[in-house]
């Protein structure tokens, strides 16, 4: 789910040049409107076969593999709730975009039939460009925040996996699948305001790797493998499923090239000069930049060579000018201090033998943390009642205008990791550990986990943060943009589970 936020965002010729064959795909591709376009294409409506790994969960949007690029503004960025066991190794990173005019295309659908992804129940995707990557993959310092602006490739797909009013495809209304942008392999953000620079640089983090994850394997396969007749449920040939899981399949092609524009801050003089500086921030990155320095940013183009093997780009480009800065950004430092559990199972009607175990991950104005890597004591048990202690903080630079935005939301891991379940061995899907013990008693609702809840805090300014605040989760919060927003499919789960206690103080 992705987007990006005000700038003069420009798509150099070289980017149409580079990716001429993609381009012209997309833009002979109509929006897809049919609530049945998605079968034609591959999905089975099988929520048997997805389970069990023998139907696709994505397939590509008119069977097409095309690299597609959308750019607009990214909402509701989190890591996902829950995900599908077995064609995973670790939970996604989900965010959603409202893609600028010409890339609406990709949202499938009609809003007056609310069909697709207008769907009522697409909640944050409603009427936006649903986009995922696996967290193991993209890292966090790409990870967009609410607001931000972002350029994405990736492939154009359907999610076979939802295709009814209801969570779990029974007894609701059939408004077709939604399309989304999954697995991406590049991704270019334009950060509102730059948490890094304490000088005013404009900050725009891309990342580009070939690490498809296993959803670009079961969308390979759904192409060279066809669906059975006569099978007990709906169902591919026998050759799909050892072929959407082989390792040697998650190897997604890249563009030929990638071009993104950082734009630079306001020219605060006649006589300034635009510079830039360029930060590695993955180790071992492949591939080579140009940049091309305008009168109001740069634009650079990436190149990254051809391989069976994993490469991968991350780098962060600051622009900006010449001279004194005039009002240089603030700093402030926050400290989560606690996190008290008052309910450590947010659903405790299913039994939990062995105890809860959370995956929480924060946002401070774009600085990603997962809080279990600051307090490992979230994975391994926590109880009713419980206070642990993380005393962790992180320095954040807040320019003029701006404000301090913190979210804090995750999982508790309920799937099944670790064990076998209806003859198939569950992974275990990073973060989350093995979870042998508990499992729903509803057969629809086994491969689901609980929302412990979310904190959403909002200030004004870096002088308005300044305190000490103590804040509990809450089931729906209301993120600029979107509105009221929750993360679980149980009414009212997640309210007060936790309760957060932080501070903000000048550097």
């Amino acid at each position: 789910m992705s987007l990006l936020r005000r700038a003069s965002f420009v798509i150099a010729a070289a980017l149409l040049a580079a990716i001429a064959a993609a381009a012209s795909a997309a833009a002979q591709s109509p929006k897809p409107t049919s609530i049945n376009q998605a079968l034609r294409d591959g999905c089975q409506r099988s929520d048997f076969g997805i389970g069990f790994d023998t139907s696709p969960e994505w397939v590509y949007v008119y069977r097409n593999p095309a690299i597609r690029m959308a750019q607009g503004v990214v909402r509701i960025s989190h890591g996902s709730l829950e995900d599908s066991i077995l064609q995973h190794r670790s939970y996604d990173y989900n965010g959603n975009l409202v893609p600028d005019p010409s890339f609406r295309y990709l949202i499938a659908g009609s809003p007056a039939q609310g069909t697709n992804n207008y769907a009522a129940d697409e909640n944050e995707a409603r009427g936006r460009l649903h986009f995922e990557w696996e967290s193991a993959t993209l890292p966090f310092f790409a990870w967009p925040s609410d607001g931000d602006r972002a350029t994405l490739w990736g492939s154009w797909i359907w999610d076979c996996g939802h295709w009814q009013s209801t969570p779990n495809n029974t007894g609701g209304t059939t408004t077709g699948e939604h399309s989304e942008l999954h697995p991406l392999n590049a991704i270019a953000v334009n950060r509102r305001a730059s948490y890094l620079s304490s000088s005013g640089e404009s900050e725009t983090d891309v990342f580009i790797s070939n690490e498809g994850d296993g959803a670009h394997a079961v969308e390979q396969c759904a192409l060279s493998h066809h669906p059975l007749t006569g099978a007990p449920y709906p169902q591919y040939d026998s050759g799909y499923e050892p072929c959407a899981t082989s390792v040697a399949n998650r190897i997604q092609p890249l563009a030929p090239s990638y071009t993104f524009f950082v734009p630079a801050p306001p020219k605060p003089s006649r006589s300034a000069l635009l510079r830039y500086r360029v930060v590695t921030r993955v180790p071992g990155s492949s591939g080579t930049e140009r940049v091309q320095v305008k009168a109001n940013g740069i634009t650079v183009t990436v190149r990254l060579p051809s391989s069976s093997h994993l490469v991968h780009f991350g780098r962060s480009f600051f622009v900006s000018w010449t001279g004194t800065v005039p009002h240089p950004p603030a700093t402030v430092k926050l400290t989560v201090r606690s996190i008290l559990i008052n309910h450590a199972d947010p659903n405790p009607a299913v039994p939990d033998p062995s105890g809860a175990h959370w995956a929480l991950y924060m946002d401070v104005n774009g600085y990603w943390q997962l809080l279990n890597n600051w307090a490992p004591r979230l994975t391994m048990n926590v109880v009713d009642g419980e206070r642990i202690a993380v005393n962790r903080t992180v320095t954040i630079q807040v320019p003029q205008g701006a404000g301090v935005s913190l979210l804090l939301q995750g999982r508790e891991c309920d799937e099944p990791a670790g064990k076998t379940v209806l003859g198939i061995f569950t992974n275990l899907l990073y973060p989350c550990p093995a979870n042998t013990d508990e499992q729903n008693p509803n057969i629809l609702d086994v491969f689901a986990n609980d929302d412990p809840g979310t904190i959403l805090k909002i200030y004004r300014s870096a002088a308005a943060a300044i305190g000490t605040h103590v804040v509990s989760s809450a089931s729906t919060v209301n993120f600029p943009g979107t509105g009221p927003t929750s993360f679980g499919d149980i009414k009212g789960q997640g309210q007060d589970d936790y309760q957060l206690t932080y501070a903000i103080r000048r550097g």
